[in-house]
């Protein structure tokens, strides 16, 4: 299991280099306003995505194990579709994009959702280095795309990052189909009664874990279209920058809760993912707490050299940011392990917690601390819906807390593990 979230950590550090460099390349070109409009774009495809993933997500990696493959797809893809064309009149209606974006984020929200449902198949059949490449390849294409486009065209639009949206989606949707075809039965279309029980699992399962993940979005991101409409589009630039920075920090708790979901997901001993879970929390904190010290006592000129003029205040960002991503980390995990036996219902709820503070936070601390207020009021959020996940944990948990520290043997016995498997 170490060396697949070591291989999952390696690829997302990867990922978030590409990602900062992206960061770095459309704020040096585009300002804060481009970096902006390119931070509502990306938050609202993620809108759409967690709706398309009422049928999918993580409820596929839980489901995988227990049906056909082939019988999860079709029911998948075919909601995914019906989102992203809906979305279009949603988005026509509430313009929370410009108009001559919203075509664009259904199209990219319905490639992004088809490659989404191809790498939750093969988490679930715990193909954690393929789904890691898939993920990888969308921000290096980017990253290429951009060059070219920016650098060597001289095309310094926020059009040129769409172009790259759809270049490196659409490339990594055409290998999330290889890989699929390699790891999964022959497909085959079945008659409509028969999917009638995997649509019932997957709207159960679905429902549950992606109302966790819409609420939870909501609380995320919502602060982007407040900062938008409170102040303007350069405000939102700079705030995305921080919150992704200061947010690189889950790529160690993410990636150990990955190869954790697919653990708990296959297997029937609740004590063992109970202590499991309580492990990895322990040492998502502390592999987290030195990076996170860094960011925070970084000076305002590092941020106007890295990422040009206008984004002095990132720093400022992530100060008010950190307290949240901190504990976040622990609802990171202890979510999975509730989505690993499947009780969406809790992340459901917490993430609500979440939500219903965040709105009464940012209602108050937005339009009088800028983006600050977005900042503490998010930490806040992060924090109630922590609180609720160990409330339920807690409840619920068969080992006491001094069984869940790992003794000698069960740390000599991870490291000879990762020797073998080097040797192999």
């Amino acid at each position: 299991m170490l060396k697949k979230i070591l291989n999952t950590f390696g690829t997302r550090l990867a990922s978030a280099i590409l990602n900062l460099l992206i960061a770095i390349i459309v704020s040096q070109f585009l300002g804060p306003e481009g970096k902006g409009e390119q931070g509502i774009i990306l938050a609202t495809i993620a809108y759409v995505l967690v709706f398309s993933n009422l049928f999918g997500g993580s409820a596929i990696v839980y489901l995988v194990p227990r049906f056909p493959t082939a019988m999860i797809l079709t029911p998948a893809y075919v909601w995914a579709l019906i989102t992203s064309i809906g979305f279009y009149f949603v988005l026509d209606v509430f313009q929370l994009v410009q108009g001559p974006f919203i075509l664009h984020v259904c199209v990219l929200s319905a490639i992004s959702a088809f490659t989404a449902i191809n790498t939750a198949v093969l988490i679930g059949k715990e193909k954690i280095a393929s789904s890691n490449l898939i993920a990888f390849i969308q921000p290096l294409i980017i990253t290429l795309t951009l060059v070219v486009l920016f650098l060597g065209l001289n095309l310094n639009s926020i059009s040129s990052y769409i172009i790259s949206l759809y270049v490196s989606i659409g490339i990594a949707f055409v290998v999330s189909l290889i890989y699929l075809s390699k790891n999964t039965e022959k497909f085959k279309f079945e008659k409509p009664f028969v999917y009638a029980t995997i649509i019932a699992q997957l709207f159960k399962y679905g429902l549950l874990n992606q109302l966790a993940h819409i609420f939870q979005l909501l609380s995320f991101r919502m602060s982007f279209y407040w900062l938008e409409l409170t102040y303007s589009s350069a405000e939102v630039g700079v705030y995305s920058n921080g919150t992704s920075l200061v947010e690189s920090i889950w790529l160690i708790s993410r990636s150990i809760s990955l190869v954790q979901y697919a653990r708990i997901a296959n297997t029937d001993d609740r004590p063992y993912a109970q202590k499991l879970s309580l492990q990895l929390t322990y040492a998502s904190l502390a592999l987290s707490i030195i990076p996170l010290l860094i960011l925070v006592l970084l000076p305002p000129a590092f941020f106007t050299a890295l990422y040009g003029e206008g984004f002095a205040e990132v720093g400022v960002v992530i100060a008010t940011l950190a307290p949240g991503v901190l504990f976040f980390n622990i609802a990171l995990i202890i979510g999975h392990y509730f989505s690993g036996i499947g009780k969406y219902h809790i992340n459901t709820l917490s993430s609500f917690v979440g939500l219903l503070v965040a709105v009464g936070a940012f209602s108050l601390m937005i339009p009088a601390y800028g983006i600050a207020g977005a900042g503490w009021a998010t930490s806040i959020s992060y924090l109630s819906t922590c609180i609720i996940l160990l409330w339920f944990f807690t409840k619920e948990s068969q080992i006491s807390f001094k069984e869940s520290i790992p003794d000698f043997k069960e740390v000599k016995a991870l490291l000879l593990s990762v020797v073998v498997r080097k040797k192999q």
